[in-house]
């Protein structure tokens, strides 16, 4: 089975769970070559710098998987702070950007995996071939 779009909501979830989800449930799932993948950025919300660096890990990550990594940058406005009120841990920190994750797939890396496969090797997250068994 096989999609052309997924939305994790992360929200509360662990970096692990996502980690997983990227590595154990995305390549399987997301429809090639044209699959789109987003999820919930709240990496880090209350700090931009360290949002900024976690955008980059969870990059860094996807890439050794084939897709390729854009944060679009979508104008928020939070009317009056009276909204969170009462909220424990409000989404947007004061911020009027939110980085939405574009994930695709990488037409480079689905290039050289599906000529390596036409050679009977197989290509592994890493970039390495090797002979199919």
């Amino acid at each position: 089975v096989t999609v052309d779009a997924i939305f994790f909501d992360t929200y509360g979830e662990h970096a692990c769970d996502m980690e997983d989800f990227h590595m154990d449930c995305v390549p399987q799932l997301l429809a090639k070559p044209h699959g789109i993948y987003s999820f919930f950025n709240g990496l880090a919300p209350d700090n931009l710098f360290f949002q900024g660096i976690a955008c980059n890990v969870v990059k860094l990550r996807l890439e050794k998987i084939g897709l390729e990594t854009e944060y679009l940058n979508c104008q928020i406005q939070v009317p009056d702070s009276k909204v969170w009120e009462g909220v424990r841990r409000p989404y947007w920190h004061n911020r009027d950007t939110y980085y939405l994750p574009r994930i695709t797939w990488n037409q480079e890396f689905l290039g050289r995996k599906s000529r390596a496969e036409d050679d009977g090797m197989e290509v592994d997250s890493n970039q390495t071939k090797r002979r199919k068994v």
